[in-house]
């Protein structure tokens, strides 16, 4: 591993934390004792004789003080055992009107966290997020950044824009791959979106990849489907447009999943064109690569308009035996990358790459 890259570290000790509050028993608080500490300079002082003259004369009265102390803890024992004894009942058979009781909502919890039916092979780690939303196929990983995430997939493309990870509507959505995507394993194009929030969360830290000096310290993405880990060596990032009329009519179809090899290689050569930098990460149509989207503004100054352009993040797949070690210092950036055709009619350049149309087929 190169010197220039030594903030950067594979540690997972962060991922699959979101969930982790959820235990499979309730746990039970309890207060602490302070034990006095011992006394190792002297022998506590003796009682003065007067003082002990004083204590048996009062001692009728003291007497009478303490059998009403005991009497007073019996009742208030048999108040309390009476309580947790309707707690305990309550909690065991979930009645709806204690609902508001903390512990009989969190064995409720509980109980439908154990009632889930779970893939076979699921990894512990996703037992939890999966018992809160059955959408749940990965999780998505960059050490070192925010991105620390469930991943959903829906029928469609559109239902986790605006929905979150507990199905609540919001603007914000959720991580989620691409309907088309395998749920079991990964696609040859493992396609992911997520909303580029200024907040710093979801994929925000996904657009920082346009800066080369931020792909230096974190050059590995961490995927994981229910059953299996897999670690991506990021290949490079590029911008474009989700909308023809600002690309000379054509879309660049690189949310495409499941790519033959003849595909990946015209995939690969696209990428090629349009990448910020490049990285030294090879790539052949032998390789399986993930596809990070989120949307981007850093081109609408330089193209006089909003052209809802995305950056995107291409990972390779680790090859066997490969080091997940980069060494970041061959990244050069790439001054001649090709961006959308509105991008060269607006500052008069001439597009070398304009009559190259690539479109993806599983051949």
């Amino acid at each position: 591993m190169a010197d220039n890259n030594k903030e950067y570290s594979t540690g997972g000790s962060d991922a699959f934390d979101i969930f982790s509050a959820l235990d499979s028993t309730p746990t039970v608080k309890t207060e602490s004792i302070a034990t006095p500490k011992e006394n190792t300079a002297a022998e506590p002082p003796k009682a003065e004789p007067v003082a002990e003259a004083e204590a048996e004369k009062k001692s009728p009265l003291f007497g009478v003080l303490c059998a009403v102390l005991c009497i007073a803890i019996i009742l208030c024992g048999a108040v309390s055992g009476l309580n947790f004894a309707k707690s305990k009942k309550s909690a065991d058979t979930f009645d709806s009107s204690s609902q508001n009781d903390g512990f009989n909502t969190y064995a409720q919890m509980i109980a439908k966290y154990e009632a889930a039916k779970y893939p076979m092979g699921i990894q512990q780690t996703l037992i939890k997020a999966y018992a809160s939303n059955n959408d749940l196929v990965g999780w998505l990983y960059i050490p070192g950044t925010a991105v620390n995430t469930p991943i959903v997939q829906a029928e469609d493309n559109t239902y986790y824009l605006r929905n979150n990870f507990f199905r609540q509507n919001t603007k914000y959505g959720t991580a989620y791959a691409d309907y088309r995507c395998k749920k079991s394993t990964t696609s040859t194009n493992h396609v992911i979106y997520g909303h580029n929030m200024p907040s710093g969360t979801h994929f925000y830290d996904i657009s920082r990849y346009e800066d080369i000096e931020w792909y230096k310290k974190h050059p590995v993405i961490k995927y994981s489907t229910l059953t299996n880990e897999y670690t991506y060596l990021v290949y490079a990032a590029f911008y474009t447009t989700a909308q023809t009329k600002y690309n000379g009519n054509y879309f660049f179809n690189y949310i495409y999943p499941n790519m033959g090899p003849q595909s990946i290689s015209g995939y690969i050569q696209q990428i090629n064109e349009r990448a910020i930098y490049r990285t030294g990460v090879a790539a052949s149509s032998n390789d399986k690569f993930i596809t990070l989207s989120t949307c981007t503004h850093s081109l609408d100054a330089a193209c006089g308009t909003d052209i809802d352009g995305r950056l995107v993040v291409v990972g390779r797949l680790l090859r066997a035996g490969e080091s997940e070690a980069v060494d970041t210092s061959k990244a050069i950036a790439n001054k001649n990358y090709r961006r959308p055709q509105i991008w060269y009619d607006h500052n008069g350049k001439k597009n070398p790459y304009k009559t190259v149309k690539w479109i993806p087929s599983a051949k």
